[in-house]
């Protein structure tokens, strides 16, 4: 153990640090112990997620539109991108399927009714009867060589078919090649059953099951070595996500589910102070679930692989707010603790609660979601668990162990400012701060080096993210 180490550990054992009286709460630091529940943090844990439709522009994803490029290594030098969303229940592939009545219905229905396409780029907007092509999957390939991430693929199993699937993926195969993770059969099924163009009403986790699994025989009599994730639901972790994980033990790589901080957007009372409010009941039953989930299949990760501030479509003022940098940093971080394989927080064109703006104004312009997602990923790649903390005060704090070094993350989304006594290990430090004008701001939200902290205590002011590194 080196002398950093010993005196990190040395004031951990000392009772507790207690924070002194600046404006604000009083808090008690209680840093985790060496057998607290730790842990890893996957190098590739934060991630985004498109949808389906922005494949309509094969330039899109493309190691050719380098501010896209830029703005994803600058978010993760690794990281997963998700293709699904809506747009995948209505999407068409060049290959096998053009003409299947039911593919041609799915299409009209997305145009007329879907309210996902401001998350596509303007040049999709303009052109929603485009089609999926092999010239995309190729070019997507290259993006993600630029970018070094993988890839989660959402095949269209609302109004596709098991053989269009199959053609699909094995071109995805043969033209992504290692870069992908699995493919994920449905988005959201378990509401498939509220739209008659897809499933009659009441369709049950047992129908889907069925097609689910004769779906994944016929894509694996094309493509023998096809891995999978799922079911990819709306939340029901509970319960259809749980049954899956008991009826696909061994055979998925990767258990999915979706999960958004509130909603809906049209909803009265959809605040930042909802968004950021101290108690957490519907992410704590979320976690749980996970968990009871994992174990029936038997210890199969699982990725947010969808998700975001606030469903239908993101509140303005909130989603776009630098409020929205506040939750994804703790967000992030709470599913790190919980042992998440990731997350992908889930966006595109100019949609309220994006991470990266992609406009007629903007290429590829980071919105302050992104900041809070960069704060949490600092951590990727090491170890953490979270801090007790003996507050009332809306402040959250997590530790990290990465590469020989000590993270030590606050993050207070509170009104009033707190103090708290640093362990002496923490002398010196390289500070951090993930900060913005108001938590309405939709600029000047940033996440940048602050110098070095030398006093031992450590000032955090209301709405602001500290992060230390020693």
């Amino acid at each position: 153990m080196n002398r950093r180490r010993f005196l990190w550990n040395t004031a951990a054992a000392a009772l507790a640090a207690k924070a002194i009286p600046a404006r604000g709460a009083e808090i008690t630091l209680e840093l985790p112990a060496a057998n607290a529940a730790w842990k890893a943090v996957p190098s590739d844990f934060v991630g985004l997620s498109y949808e389906s439709g922005q494949l309509y522009n094969r330039d899109f994803f493309s190691a050719k539109n380098t501010p896209l490029v830029a703005a994803f290594r600058s978010l993760t030098p690794k990281g997963v991108l998700r293709m699904g969303g809506h747009l995948s229940n209505i999407t068409p592939w060049e290959g096998v399927g053009q003409d299947d009545p039911r593919q041609i219905r799915g299409v009209r229905h997305g145009i007329e009714d879907y309210w996902e396409w401001p998350l596509v780029d303007p040049t999709v907007q303009q052109n929603k009867h485009g089609i999926i092509t092999h010239a995309a999957l190729r070019n997507l390939r290259g993006f993600l060589d630029a970018v070094d991430w993988r890839l989660l693929y959402g095949l269209n199993f609302a109004s596709g078919s098991a053989e269009r699937a199959a053609d699909e993926a094995a071109a995805v195969r043969e033209l992504v090649g290692d870069r992908l993770i699995a493919f994920v059969i449905g988005n959201e099924v378990d509401g498939f059953g509220d739209d008659p163009v897809f499933r009659q009403k009441g369709y049950s986790f047992s129908q889907y099951i069925d097609e689910y699994e004769t779906w994944v025989k016929t894509i694996r009599r094309r493509v023998p070595a096809a891995k999978f994730a799922g079911p990819d639901t709306d939340g029901k972790v509970d319960s259809w996500v749980l049954e899956f994980a008991q009826r696909t033990r061994g055979d998925v790589v990767l258990l999915t589910s979706h999960y958004y901080g509130m909603g809906p957007a049209s909803a009265p009372g959809m605040t930042a102070e909802r968004l950021l409010q101290k108690e957490t009941p519907k992410l704590d039953a979320e976690i749980d679930a996970v968990h009871a989930a994992q174990t029936a299949a038997g210890g199969t990760p699982y990725r947010m692989d969808e998700g975001n501030s606030c469903f239908g479509g993101g509140k303005e003022g909130v989603s776009d707010g630098y409020a929205s940098a506040l939750w994804a940093a703790d967000y992030l971080l709470r599913a790190a603790c919980a042992g998440f394989a990731g997350v992908n927080l889930h966006g595109g064109g100019v949609g309220i609660y994006t991470p990266v703006e992609s406009s007629a104004h903007a290429p590829a312009m980071p919105r302050p979601v992104y900041f809070g997602m960069q704060f949490a990923q600092r951590f990727a790649g090491g170890r953490v668990a979270a801090c007790n903390m003996r507050t009332a005060a809306n402040v959250t704090a997590y530790q990290g162990l990465k590469d020989g070094h000590t993270l030590l993350a606050f993050i207070n989304k509170g009104p009033n400012a707190v103090a708290v006594k640093l362990p002496v290990a923490m002398k010196g430090a390289k500070r951090w701060e993930l900060t913005g004008p108001s938590l309405e701001a939709k600029s000047g939200t940033a996440f940048r080096m602050a110098g070095r902290t030398e006093a031992s205590s450590l000032h955090i002011a209301a709405y602001c993210g500290v992060l230390l590194e020693a």
